[in-house]
């Protein structure tokens, strides 16, 4: 998608969202998910904003050399698509998928977040 077509809440919610994942770290979570958020997420259930900070530091803890790369993203209203694509070593292999997460951004906050990508991937 053309970036001008984003609103501008988009674009800086983009940008911080790939900003994030340049150097991601639990802590971080809190400049993009307000803490009240209501995060799903593909295999691991629903959790609110606050958890996530715990639940994200426990995944780059998990998976060895975590590269998440924002491909592209789409947005109306207060809802923003982002399509990304993730490598990381899982179970002595390195593993590429793809995935989107769907935000519902309000004051320039995600307040809701469904993260969706094939769950097989992570399997033994």
């Amino acid at each position: 998608m053309n970036q001008s077509e984003l609103s501008a809440e988009h674009r800086d919610f983009y940008k911080r969202f790939k900003s994030f994942w340049a150097d991601p770290s639990g802590e971080r979570v809190a400049e993009i998910i307000s803490p009240d958020a209501t995060i799903h997420f593909s295999g691991q259930g629903t959790f609110s904003g606050a958890e996530y900070i715990h639940a994200m530091q426990g995944t780059l803890d998990s998976f060895e050399g975590l590269e998440v790369t924002p491909l592209d993203c789409a947005g109306n209203d207060d809802l923003l698509y982002i399509h990304w694509k993730t490598a990381a070593i899982i179970s002595g292999e390195r593993r590429e998928y793809v995935g989107v997460d769907r935000f519902r951004i309000k004051n320039g906050m995600a307040v809701e977040e469904y993260v969706i990508f094939d769950t097989a991937v992570l399997a033994l």
